[in-house]
């Protein structure tokens, strides 16, 4: 936690509003990327840009960027792919002005999947 002393029920952390959770998850479900690259698609933007908000507003605010494969194809390659994903949204939030001291990012490749990684669907997430 930071050092800004929050409620109990939170371990003592600050308790996050429920508009800035749902911004987070937004964007934890919903950027993505070209098949087999790390160039963001459009579509994720509008996510990006509220991520952006949220971490303007909150100077307190630090930012963890996991970034994962499905898994198609090899291992080893997929984990590269998905730590080069996470930098890319890293550096698209820091190019929007968020310190880079604020945020983290690393790759998991197939590691911990979304969803069901046996269906087209499920690898799209």
């Amino acid at each position: 936690c930071p050092t800004i002393a929050g409620v109990a029920g939170n371990e003592g952390c600050p308790e996050i509003e429920e508009e800035v959770k749902a911004v987070l998850r937004e964007a934890l479900e919903g950027v993505q990327f070209r098949s087999g690259s790390d160039v963001l698609l459009t579509s994720s933007y509008a996510k990006l840009d509220k991520v952006v908000e949220v971490m303007s507003s909150h100077d307190e605010f630090k930012l963890k960027i996991s970034g994962y494969t499905d898994n198609t194809g090899n291992a080893d390659s997929n984990l590269a792919l998905s730590q080069k994903r996470a930098h890319a949204a890293e550096k698209y939030i820091v190019d929007k002005g968020i310190d880079a001291s604020r945020i983290s990012a690393e790759g998991y490749g197939i590691a911990n999947p979304v969803a069901d990684n046996n269906t087209a669907e499920g690898r799209a997430k």
